[in-house]
């Protein structure tokens, strides 16, 4: 078995992956964006339910690569460092940064974007569970839409990697309307350049987290 597993091409090996990685997500989403929903309640019950989701994916998904040959700490940028880390806190001021031009040059051209498909939400579940599901989710996030997908195309350059990652976390966040959705676009070529370059994953989780926290913190 585990032979059939390494001798499996890349293409085929990228496929799996994504697919295991984001087909429940992008369901879940492309559910939402039809149905018109834009309101999600966080539950105790449904954060503990994402997490043992992301949590099993992930280690479905590292056990796929190591049986495929992949040194997953080293390949997905796995060396921590608290140096690394502190990096995520200035790579969250860029993004603040490019999300606001973002979302400015939006409404100056479509001032109604701000109203359409608004996504809110409320937070039910306890305090350290939400603080434990924003840890995970930056960590799943990032290692699979981010490292794990830059590093498989790296092979096509910079740009088709950086690309490819922006535009498959651009997909999984269409429901949240266009002003959430579009600033995944400067936000995946941020965190992709980042990652091209130091090929560490920690700063992106680190600015993932902080983003996310912030996020839940001013609801």
């Amino acid at each position: 078995m585990r032979q059939f597993v390494k001798n499996l091409s890349d293409r085929t090996e990228f496929i799996i992956v994504t697919v295991l990685s984001f087909s429940c997500v992008m369901m879940s989403s492309l559910g939402l964006l039809l149905s018109g929903g834009r309101y999600v309640e966080f539950t105790t019950g449904g954060v503990l339910g994402v997490i043992l989701i992301e949590v099993f994916t992930l280690g479905v998904v590292l056990s796929f690569l190591r049986a495929r040959g992949w040194n997953i700490r080293h390949r997905l940028g796995l060396d921590f460092s608290w140096k690394a880390a502190a990096a995520g806190i200035p790579l969250f001021v860029i993004y603040l940064l490019l999300y606001w031009v973002t979302a400015t040059l939006v409404l100056l051209v479509f001032p109604k974007a701000r109203a359409i498909g608004a996504f809110n939400f409320t937070t039910l579940a306890p305090f350290v569970l939400m603080l434990f599901f924003i840890v995970i989710n930056a960590v799943f996030e990032e290692l699979t839409v981010t490292a794990y997908v830059i590093e498989s195309m790296a092979g096509g350059g910079a740009g088709r990697a950086i690309t490819a990652s922006t535009l498959l976390r651009f997909s999984y966040y269409l429901w949240q309307g266009p002003l959430a959705s579009l600033s995944m676009v400067p936000l995946g070529l941020l965190f992709g350049a980042m990652y091209w370059r130091r090929r560490n994953v920690w700063p992106l989780i680190a600015a993932h987290t902080i983003a996310n926290a912030v996020v839940f913190a001013l609801k």
